[in-house]
């Protein structure tokens, strides 16, 4: 297995390719841990559900394509939907996911448009 950028990622059936210098971070969904101490100095630990989430990502964003609209459409959605991140050494991670933040943003100097996305599944293939 190598490191390195994510290739592309494709966002309810449309595929963006990604920019070549971003470190994009894949969290799987799952708990989260926190200990919280006793007033004797004995402890405990509580759980909190996570969700899966791909952050850190910079799509390219094609004018022609209408990229910007369609992303936009995509987080005015009522209902998650099918994302695929294909990794440069052909890893790929999927699952129902929803954009969050302000994932529509362009940014017009690069054409790059920053995106975050979050949901109940996200797992590795194959």
């Amino acid at each position: 297995m190598a490191s390195g950028p994510a290739e592309s990622i494709t966002i309810a059936g449309r595929r963006f390719v990604c920019n070549n210098e971003d470190d994009v971070s894949i969290q799987l969904p799952g708990f989260t841990n926190e200990t919280r101490m006793h007033g004797d100095g004995g402890a405990h630990f509580a759980k909190s559900r996570k969700p899966g989430s791909i952050d850190s990502i910079n799509v390219y964003i094609d004018p022609e394509r209408n990229d910007l609209e369609y992303l936009q459409e995509q987080a005015n959605r009522h209902e998650y939907f099918d994302v695929s991140l294909t990794l440069c050494d052909g890893i790929v991670y999927a699952g129902s996911m929803m954009l969050t933040g302000d994932s529509t943003a362009l940014g017009v100097r690069e054409g790059f448009a920053p995106i975050t996305l979050e949901g109940p599944t996200l797992e590795k293939q194959g």
